[in-house]
């Protein structure tokens, strides 16, 4: 009996151990948003005080500088969204995202965190020259490819533990974007990012930057990497949390453009998208971080298993009678019958 409590005894240490150890090392969701060079609120749109069926003037972020949807082309958003803008009641106003002062290189201030709904609106450009295919988005009488930034991260940092931030620069090949949809909670659309056609004239380079004051950060990826057409070059961090608590990582995309040899012309630098995250950081159990967690759950592990020996001894019996219990008892009854030949 005192065996069985035991071995019972040692595998729930056995369970403890494993729930420990995928708390502390299993894995973690992540948040993924699709974003343009600019972030703007419904409030924002409703404050145009537009009249039904105007399109808002939003900001686009271009590799020549801020301009407006005005001159580039109206934005296609959804009816549903403006209608929604239109009428922001003020529980919708107490749900705005939160932003923060604007900083030099930073194309918004809102920040996204785990609750912030992102859609892009579309530009509706004229198309008086096609891009090849597979070689970026549409293009109008500037000549300029349209992209986005994917930005994935993980929903919550636990102390002591790492995570992976990823940022992409994705074109779009079709030339448009998906249509705007309506946003739950908190309400943001983003424009798309123009980036004018020099590439047969220039060199140019993308350079991704991280701040994070609270983690420990380790690069994945060249910060600096070539952009030419239709190319979508991605950057990945991996980040450890030093405490516990809100923290803010900023992110950042600049280009600089170099002129071929033999080719006149100025190198251009600029920035083109930037944006502030907001994430949790917490301990896995009270005051505990990820390697503690992870030394406790090991040594609950162990010990349950030492515990299962008895169990596992009368397993070994059992398996090794099994094979060799019925050869031991033809023996003896061979020995038996000689013994009565005599």
């Amino acid at each position: 009996m005192r065996k069985f409590f035991i071995v019972l005894l040692g595998l729930a240490l056995l369970a403890a151990g494993a729930v420990v150890l995928w708390v502390a090392r299993g894995p973690q969701s992540t948040e993924t948003r699709t974003t343009g060079g600019v972030l703007t609120t419904q409030a924002e749109i409703a404050q145009q005080g537009l009249a039904p069926g105007l399109e808002p003037d939003l900001g686009v972020t271009t590799d020549e500088g801020p301009l407006s949807t005005n001159i580039v082309g109206a934005p296609q958003i959804q009816a549903q969204a403006l209608s929604e803008a239109t009428t922001f009641g003020a529980r919708e106003d107490a749900a705005q995202p939160e932003t923060v002062p604007m900083q030099p290189g930073m194309t918004t201030d809102v920040v996204l965190d785990q609750d912030t709904g992102v859609a892009v609106a579309p530009l509706s450009l004229s198309t008086e020259s096609a891009p090849a295919p597979g070689q970026g988005g549409a293009l109008f009488s500037g000549a300029y490819e349209q992209r986005v930034v994917e930005l994935e991260w993980p929903a919550t940092f636990r102390v002591g533990g790492s995570g992976s931030i990823r940022v992409k620069f994705k074109r779009l090949a079709d030339g448009s974007l998906q249509p705007v949809a309506e946003i739950a909670d908190h309400e943001v659309i983003a424009t798309p990012i123009l980036i004018a056609d020099r590439y047969d004239s220039y060199d140019g380079t993308v350079t991704a930057m991280l701040s994070a004051p609270n983690f420990d950060v380790e690069s994945v990826s060249n910060a600096t990497q070539p952009l030419t057409r239709g190319a979508e070059p991605e950057w990945r961090w991996t980040l450890k949390a030093n405490d516990s608590g809100t923290h803010a990582i900023a992110l950042g995309l600049s280009i600089a453009w170099t002129p071929k040899p033999g080719v006149g012309g100025t190198p251009i630098n600029t920035s083109i998208w930037g944006q502030t995250l907001q994430v949790e950081a917490n301990y896995v159990f009270g005051s505990i971080t990820v390697p503690q967690a992870s030394i406790a759950g090991t040594a609950l592990a162990v010990v349950g298993f030492v515990m299962q020996i008895p169990l596992l001894d009368m397993l070994l019996g059992t398996f090794w009678k099994i094979l060799f219990g019925g050869r031991r008892r033809r023996r003896a009854t061979s020995d038996r019958r000689s013994r009565r030949g005599r």
